[in-house]
């Protein structure tokens, strides 16, 4: 719209901006458009005025320039106006509010079910709803209001919270077996769930989680929390920010300390599965979110042991290790997020796969500063339990010269001298200076340190041997998991020097004959 004239040619096209929201100019062959059509496939209607100007080789655009005359009835001018989009027809819901007008409500509603443009906003859907909950009509006629209201609501806006909880007074007080249908609209909307994040599923597993325990016989809330757990798996985009998945997780521990665990089951069990297929996308800060989750989730005892969900963690843990820089992981180590860091080691160590240590371990012996960092945090958050265990699946098997390591960190350098490499077992006698007697202890399979470096078959010989000069019995001590010795376990890995230095450390075993259980006799001939 160029300018805007009254009937007595005054102009107006200020006191009537309204009009420029109002007329559509989409063609009504494609949009149901109010004014343009075209005679053929290329011309507009003869009474649009000549081409002013042609553009573009290959679908070429054609401007057109005319004078056209808008005939309307001015009782109707609100209903037009209201064609120009939700701002006007949120100026009208305010009149009609304050002057409880229900004939200009029902003018309204036509024009807000007839175009998308001209939906309800939030607030406009909730002062309205608001105001039929303390209207005198009719049963009837408010469920006929309240779920045209509610289906009005415009597909490019979700309810917040107030007008969640005013769509629940509304089923509550007229029944949700009235309303339910105009509900199921709603939330049924493709174009409002298409690309939205895991908090927008989480507003709606809270809405129903409220309506089944504020109204009698649940009111629908479970179907509509099925609902939105499947939603989440098919419309949410699995790639999150730092700050969303932070947000989720705060927001699903709430949900927690209020409601029921059994309603609660499905909406954990699909968030868990959420976070596990983004895994590609997320990075440290993501990660020690979920961390957190979990260790709450545990706390509670409500869930059960979570195995299948902490078994993916802790591979999800061990495969994005690759994406985390040096540099954060020393800022969470050194701060505030040492303890999460840590937890998630610890559900790797419990949890993971011999992939999962390994690739573990690869990282935490890349550079020697981080190293020292990670053993310290530990031994300070988790004591020598895991740090023994994490010895002993990740560390043992590799050599600070076997993977890509950054040698120059762990190398010594003084002024005027020639620098000193590290030797390949460097970073096990760094976990040795911190714990002593960890070659000397047990896990919870009875196993020592030199049981681990013997059955691995990437553990050096430079790491075998240095496990073994600090605790020389353990050559003498056979491994409770097969029954076989140090010398046997490296032997059987194809590591022909340990086992050789290993059996001169005790020939004995050899001269005075080793000897196998019945158990494992009769296993072996029956194999």
């Amino acid at each position: 719209i160029i300018e805007v004239f009254d009937e007595s040619g005054s102009l107006v096209t200020e006191e009537m901006s309204w009009l420029t929201e109002t007329i559509d100019f989409s063609s009504i062959e494609h949009d149901d458009g109010m004014l343009i059509a075209l005679d053929n496939e290329y011309v507009c209607v003869s009474n649009w005025g000549a081409c002013k100007s042609r553009s573009g080789v290959y679908n070429s655009k054609q401007t057109y320039q005319s004078t056209f005359l808008l005939s309307y009835d001015p009782e109707f001018e609100t209903e037009l106006k209201c064609l120009g989009g939700c701002e006007e027809v949120a100026e009208v819901c305010k009149k009609i509010v304050v002057t409880r007008d229900y004939e200009l409500l029902d003018r309204l509603l036509p024009v807000v079910e007839a175009k998308e443009k001209s939906k309800f906003d939030v607030k406009s859907c909730q002062i309205l709803l608001q105001m039929l909950m303390k209207s005198r009509k009719n049963t009837a006629s408010r469920v006929a209001l309240v779920s045209k209201i509610i289906a009005g609501l415009s597909s490019s806006v979700e309810p917040d919270e107030l007008l969640f909880d005013t769509i629940i007074e509304a089923v509550e007080k007229l029944g949700h077996d009235k309303l339910g249908d105009a509900i199921e609209v709603l939330l049924n909307d493709v174009v409002r769930k298409r690309t939205k994040d895991i908090g927008f599923f989480l507003k709606r597993m809270e809405f129903a989680l409220k309506l089944n325990k504020r109204v009698e016989g649940g009111g629908g809330g479970l179907n509509y929390l099925e609902a939105a757990t499947n939603d989440l798996s098919s419309y949410a985009p699995i790639k999150l920010k730092n700050s969303a998945c932070a947000a989720a997780v705060s927001t699903i521990l709430d949900m927690i300390s209020t409601y029921n665990e059994t309603d609660l089951s499905n909406v954990v069990e699909a968030c868990l599965n959420f976070f596990h297929r983004g895994t590609a996308y997320q990075y440290l800060q993501t990660m020690l979110d979920r961390t957190h989750l979990l260790k709450q989730l545990l706390a509670t005892n409500r869930f059960g042991s979570l195995q299948s969900s902490l078994a993916e963690f802790a591979a999800d843990f061990a495969r994005r290790t690759t994406s985390f820089t040096r540099y954060d992981v020393k800022a969470k180590l050194e701060g505030e997020g040492k303890d999460m860091f840590i937890q998630a080691a610890a559900f790797l160590i419990e949890f993971g796969t011999q992939n999962d240590f390994d690739r573990f371990g690869k990282l935490s012996i890349m550079y020697l500063d981080l190293f020292s960092i990670f053993i310290n945090a530990v031994l300070d958050t988790s004591g020598q339990e895991l740090l023994r265990d994490i010895l002993n699946k990740c560390l043992l098997q590799y050599s600070i010269t076997d993977v890509d390591t950054s040698i120059s960190s762990w190398t010594v350098k003084k002024p005027d001298e020639p620098d000193i490499l590290p030797t390949p077992s460097l970073h096990v006698k760094k976990v040795f200076e911190l714990y002593p007697n960890v070659v000397q202890t047990v896990d919870k399979d009875k196993r020592l340190p030199l049981h681990y470096a013997a059955d691995s078959s990437t553990a050096s010989f430079e790491v075998v041997m240095e496990v073994f000069k600090a605790y020389k019995h353990a050559a003498s001590i056979r491994d409770p998991m097969t029954g076989l010795f140090p010398f046997q376990l490296a032997a059987s890995n194809d590591n022909v020097e340990s086992s050789f230095s290993l059996l001169l450390a005790n020939p004995n075993l050899v001269s005075s004959g080793i000897k196998v259980s019945e158990r494992k006799r009769k296993r072996s001939s029956s194999a």
